[in-house]
């Protein structure tokens, strides 16, 4: 009977691990534990023998018209460079692109990729996060399960951009390190160079180069340093809602859970982020993928820690916002940056 369950789960193990290595193709981030050294995703058939030499000894290939039972080669019908595109892989997993614009009237029916494929896109999503940041409005398509925005390492601020980790061949013969990123060669060019130009690369807007003047990018990374937080928030409530769970408010995105917190304060933007409901108070540290339930008093301290970055002037806001004396206020504040100290979770700039 046990046998004949596992046979039973391996094109539903299959597709699991099919879709997981497009979303680390489009979005350009690599999962913390898992995923591929590399992926290469070649629109020809012509291009495989190239693609294979490519992806290295921990690598992937996405090829048409590939032989399934090759080790490291994922066949596929279809493409996923252009809004309307469809992607079939392991004969039961479909995967489609849209470009970001049509997000708000996006009917889900199956993963769905989101490409940033004009300037329009791009001021898009900059209205969209700047909406979240400002009045806690997220919306509401990219947060369903199965919808994945692509080019996170160009569209935020500290995302680390995959560089070599992945590439794109066109039907052509020109190698990108995305469908909208900087041309890094050709298949005639020699493997090395190819590899070196794409982690030369890594200044994250070479990801978009095609779409998005590197120089807005850029500019826009300097304005907004937050976005990488908004990114973030905005895959931590789309797996949230994964597993059922809706109605999550984050912390400066439209307010904090403390009230009256001055509109100045600003936490770290790799900071774990502080999420609440009517239920819960969660906790999300992205860098380890783990995630902590605190108590409403305790989230509120570790909010508090989390913008303030020094003890004495978290004292200070504890006293003043939460109605506690001094001495209460201190004890509370080494209690949580000493949980989290010990998980290795550090808790803004304050020392445990």
């Amino acid at each position: 009977m046990g046998e004949q369950e596992s046979h039973t789960n391996e094109p539903a193990d299959a597709a699991r691990s099919a879709l997981s290595a497009v979303i680390q193709l489009s979005s350009g981030v690599r999962p913390r534990t898992g995923g591929w050294d590399r992926i290469v995703f070649v629109e020809s058939a012509d291009h495989l023998a190239r693609g294979r030499s490519l992806r290295g000894a921990n690598g992937l290939v996405l090829s048409p018209g590939a032989d399934a039972d090759e080790d490291g080669v994922l066949a596929y019908e279809g493409s996923l460079s252009e809004p309307g595109d469809e992607l079939l892989v392991t004969d039961q997993l479909f995967i489609y692109t849209q470009d970001y614009l049509a997000t708000p009237f996006l009917a889900v029916a199956g993963p769905t990729i989101v490409r940033i494929g004009s300037g329009e896109d791009y001021d898009g999503f900059l209205q969209d996060a700047e909406l979240a940041r400002g009045k806690g409005v997220f919306v509401e398509q990219l947060l369903q399960p199965g919808v994945f925005l692509a080019d996170q390492c160009a569209l935020g601020t500290t995302h680390r951009c995959g560089g070599s980790s992945r590439l794109h061949v066109t039907a052509s013969g020109e190698v990108r390190n995305a469908p909208g990123g900087r041309g890094l060669g050709t298949v005639t060019s020699d493997p090395d160079s190819l590899l070196g130009a794409a982690d030369a690369s890594m200044s994250r807007e070479g990801c978009l180069d095609a779409v998005v003047d590197p120089a807005v990018l850029a500019d826009v990374r300097a304005r907004l340093p937050w976005l990488s937080r908004y990114l973030r928030a905005v895959d931590v409530l789309r797996d949230l809602r994964t597993s059922g769970r809706e109605g999550f408010a984050v912390s400066g995105f439209g307010g904090r859970l403390t009230t009256g917190l001055p509109a100045g304060l600003e936490e770290p933007v790799d900071a774990p982020l502080l999420l609440w409901s009517d239920e819960e108070y969660l906790v999300c540290d992205l860098a380890q993928e783990r995630v902590f339930r605190l108590g409403p008093d305790a989230a509120r301290i570790f909010e508090i820690v989390l913008v303030t970055g020094s003890a004495d002037e978290a004292t200070e806001l504890a006293c003043a916002h939460l109605g506690l004396d001094r001495d209460t206020a201190e004890e509370a504040i080494t209690l949580i940056t000493t949980r989290f100290a010990d998980a290795g979770v550090p808790a803004a700039g304050v020392p445990a």
